[in-house]
């Protein structure tokens, strides 16, 4: 959370700066500050709108574990390991009031069902995410050009930077959740073929 206050705050300094110092806008200074203001009420509003429809319009079938599209390499993994995720991940927003369902931790890391739903829902996710990166750069095309290039532009690209980390994070967790539910599917097998051995023969006992 404190990293995307930081970045956000820091984009608004540099929108406020840029516009009213280094690259004088035609405008007051109250209506500069109003314009940066709204920008992060704008993007978040935005996106919520994108990641409900998203959410809520495509089917859960083409988000599963099983569907090749979201499976993860180990280089790519090894990629976002070189960019130091492991240390920064756990300072990044999850967004999960979008969707219903949180995916900072594993809650239920014993229940085969629950793990397939969280693989379900990182791949969700990162669709979301991808698309709030990309429908962010349309938003300028409702807006006077002047306004559009030097307040929603910038917006759209820390929105960009902002959708980015969440994506690394939500695809470098879905091959260790592969991992989990492979030994979770794998004990629960182990119990019922036990379970079934402990049954009694329905046969009857051979008379002596």
């Amino acid at each position: 959370m404190l990293l995307y206050i930081l970045t956000i705050g820091i984009a608004m300094i540099l929108v406020f700066l840029g516009n009213y110092f280094w690259f004088p806008a035609d405008m007051s200074l109250l209506k500069i500050i109003l314009l940066d203001v709204m920008l992060p009420f704008l993007i978040v509003a935005w996106d919520g709108i994108s990641a409900t429809l998203i959410r809520h319009a495509l089917p859960n079938k083409w988000f599963t574990k099983d569907v090749k599209f979201h499976h993860v390499s180990k280089a790519e993994c090894k990629f976002y390991e070189l960019l130091g995720i492991k240390y920064w991940k756990d300072h990044v927003l999850e967004l999960g009031m979008f969707t219903s369902f949180s995916k900072k931790t594993v809650a239920d890391p014993n229940d085969p069902a629950y793990v397939e739903r969280f693989i379900m829902e990182c791949n969700y996710g990162v669709q979301v995410h991808l698309w709030n990166l990309i429908l962010a750069f349309v938003l300028p095309l409702f807006f006077p050009h002047d306004i559009a290039m030097r307040f929603i532009l910038p917006a759209a690209i820390t929105n960009a930077i902002l959708s980015i980390l969440p994506t690394m994070i939500l695809r470098y967790n879905v091959p260790r959740l592969h991992r989990l539910l492979v030994v979770l599917e794998k004990k629960a097998a182990r119990k019922a073929n036990a379970n079934e051995a402990q049954k009694p023969s329905a046969e009857p006992a051979p008379a002596e």
